[in-house]
């Protein structure tokens, strides 16, 4: 199985798209979630999320907050859905991810898509930093995870 460790800001919007689209909800860039469906079809890859706005997703669509089902309801438009989501555990992105991997051994490839500087060995060939200033995930940060889930790299 191939995963898609996604963080949001960042990766699926940036700076310009949240002041030019106001600051209430999840601001998601369409340009982005085309991006990531592009890599989703390509590689057959399940999204696990690691972002911060995770808290209010729930693998139980009755559990999630109004926030959590807008999640739902805008990945649904792009035909994307979220497969699982990182435990919270208060250390670092890279250990929940680590935690994450280590609960679900039938994971073949992952690439992690996010805007933070992570940094541990296992990630080594696994992730793709986005730039916010940018604009979030681009064509060049597609074709790399693609390459990573892929096995080219």
């Amino acid at each position: 199985m191939n995963i898609i460790f996604l963080d949001f800001d960042g990766v699926l919007n940036s700076d310009r798209y949240i002041r030019t689209h106001g600051s209430f909800g999840i601001l998601l860039d369409p340009r982005c979630l085309t991006l990531l469906k592009d890599i989703a079809d390509a590689c057959h890859a399940k999204i696990v999320l690691t972002t911060s706005w995770r808290t209010h997703w729930s693998a139980n669509a009755e559990e999630c907050d109004d926030i959590g089902k807008e999640i739902n309801e805008i990945f649904s438009e792009y035909g994307l859905s979220v497969y699982d989501k990182t435990p919270r555990l208060g250390y670092s992105r890279e250990e929940e991810i680590q935690t994450w991997l280590t609960d679900n051994p039938d994971v073949t490839n992952f690439v992690v898509l996010d805007d933070m500087f992570l940094e541990d060995d296992f990630l080594e060939g696994h992730f793709v930093r986005t730039s916010s200033l940018r604009g979030g995930l681009d064509e060049d940060d597609t074709k790399e995870a693609i390459a990573i889930l892929k096995g080219r790299i």
